[in-house]
């Protein structure tokens, strides 16, 4: 029976292939399964760039699970040209269009590019989402090494059957004298300006012209001059680099966008390069959706890009891990006021795979399992008796480890072994009601005599009845949260105006949070003494 989970089903894959997928060969043997992953550096690396590494290392995971020797590797693209100024960034930087990035100087002054600057920041927080450590290449530097040159050679050699390959796949033949290689401009340093006119007798011809962005123009310096492919800085163009680089690194699977799961993109392309012309079998792909934000795609431009330094500081790595590890190919889109909702799912996974909570299909209850299980960095966390929510009123009402924690006793939140895990998700709560929840800001109220009039006959009866059970004993949330049904009954009141009564004597606010909990987590002096207050 194939395995439930996807990152296992994709090991099976790699580990059952036996033919390339365009010529009739087998594939070889590896020593070990390479799955790549890569980020270009043009612009801002965010959480939705780690999706890619944390499915790739997912898969590393499963295989080695499987007993066999695999690794994740992390290219960085750093010879892609500089395509836009990122917000923040100074307007003084659009000289530096069409550079490669690694050539590009700092804006920030702190390190020796642009380049290095994200990659530097990015990998300062990327290893806190990762149980396997990637190795790390740099595409500048695998050029300037040389590592791409036996590849660049071959293209080169089978340059007819790679163009009849690329034209198959295009309305419009290349123009004779194209070339996969594309220099850099020895005059002005640029990457994408460079108009390769013809190639021949193992030189490539150019002319600096101006490129076109989206939003920014790449000024050409109008050199004229030439480049050998095998000797000169320069890189070879995305559809035929990025079968060198499966080559090159030996990669048994990589992670792309469900846009490239069509016939005709550069993976295809790329695929049919590396069989025919490099001999290396394609790649077993990870095809997935991509994550929106509130409905839109993460973009710097719009301003909706979430760092992965930012998601730190309102939550654990295992979540993010959560939300990219559920299906591949379903479209997810993330909004920080849904946070609540994402921590609650992840609880009641990690009661499954605890054993608390059961599920009726199997199958789905072994997914389940799994998915908590590729979630975690090292050893499984026990889940926490502590929704979301619960933390943020807590976090918001008591500052206190103190008086947190005991309020967490009082509303039977609390478990001495997770304490330091139950102060951590309140603080993570805190935190997150500050920056993205302002609306859920809560506050007791400092005198009753603010709202006291608010309240009718009935409402004033049904907080004396409530008090008067309250002082009968200690009482549970969920126990206070029935209760004031029937309490409100008794008092002739309709349930909505006696939760209405009890959110306004304590937070002098007509809604709050689910009463129950909320009344059983506040010191019990206070509560009754302000439902006395209430009576009078």
């Amino acid at each position: 029976m194939p395995a439930v989970f996807w990152a296992d089903r994709k090991a099976e894959e790699i580990l059952e292939r036996r033919r390339f997928h365009y010529l009739d060969r087998e594939v070889p043997e590896f020593e070990r399964y390479v799955v790549k992953s890569s980020a270009s550096i043009s612009g801002v690396l965010h959480i939705g760039r780690l999706s890619d590494t944390i499915r790739g290392e997912s898969v590393v995971r499963a295989l080695r699970d499987a007993d066999e020797e695999a690794a994740l590797i992390w290219v960085a693209e750093d010879m892609d040209p500089l395509r836009k100024i990122p917000e923040g960034v100074p307007g003084e930087m659009e000289e530096y269009i069409g550079m490669p990035v690694s050539s590009t100087p700092d804006p920030w002054g702190c390190h020796s590019s642009y380049a290095e600057h994200h990659v530097s920041e990015y990998f300062e927080v990327m290893g806190e989402f990762l149980e396997v450590e990637p190795e790390r290449y740099s595409m500048r530097e695998e050029y300037r090494r040389g590592s791409f040159r036996p590849f660049i050679q071959k293209l080169l050699e089978n340059l007819e059957q790679v163009v009849e390959i690329l034209n198959r796949y295009r309305g419009r033949p290349l123009e004779r004298g194209w070339s996969p290689f594309t220099p850099v401009c020895r005059n002005c340093g640029k990457i994408i300006t460079p108009r390769v006119e013809r190639f021949e007798e193992g030189r490539v011809h150019y002319r600096c012209e101006d490129y076109a962005f989206e939003k920014h123009v790449a000024r050409g310096c109008g050199y004229e001059g030439e480049a050998d492919p095998l000797r000169d800085e320069g890189k070879l163009m995305w559809k035929s680099e990025w079968a060198a680089q499966w080559a090159r690194w030996r990669v048994a699977s990589e992670g792309a966008g469900k846009e490239y799961v069509v016939p005709g993109s550069a993976w295809w392309v790329n695929a049919e390069i590396c069989e025919r012309i490099l001999g290396f079998p394609m790649p077993v792909p990870i095809f997935y959706e991509h994550l929106m934000i509130d409905g839109q795609k993460m973009s710097a431009s719009l301003g909706n890009v979430v760092y992965p330094r930012e998601w730190l500081r309102v939550a654990p790595p295992q979540l993010l891990r959560f939300l990219y590890n559920k299906k591949l190919m379903k479209t997810r889109s993330f909004s920080w006021r849904e946070l609540p909702k994402l921590y609650d799912e992840y609880d009641q996974v990690a009661r499954v795979y605890y054993g608390i909570e059961s599920v009726e299909n199997e199958r789905e209850e072994e997914h389940l399992r799994r998915l908590y299980e590729m979630s975690q960095i090292g050893e499984p966390q026990p889940p926490l008796p502590l929704p979301f929510s619960h933390a943020a009123m807590v976090a918001q009402l008591f500052s206190s480890r103190e008086a947190i924690l005991a309020s967490l006793r009082r509303s039977g939140h609390y478990s001495p072994e997770l304490e330091e895990e139950l102060l951590r998700r309140v603080a993570y709560a805190r935190e997150w009601v500050e920056r993205y929840s302002p609306e859920r800001r809560l506050s007791l109220l400092g005198s009753i005599e603010e709202v006291k009039e608010e309240l009718s006959q009935e409402q004033r009866r049904f907080l004396c009845l409530l008090r008067d059970w309250l002082s009968s004993g200690e009482r549970s949330g969920e126990e206070i949260q029935e209760r004031i049904f029937l309490l409100a009954e008794e008092a002739g009141l309709k349930a909505p105006l006696a939760f209405r009564a009890i959110y306004l004597v304590t937070l002098g606010s007509p809604r709050g949070p689910r009463a129950g909990p909320f009344l059983a987590s506040l010191d019990r002096d206070w509560l009754l003494n302000r439902l006395k207050e209430a009576c009078e």
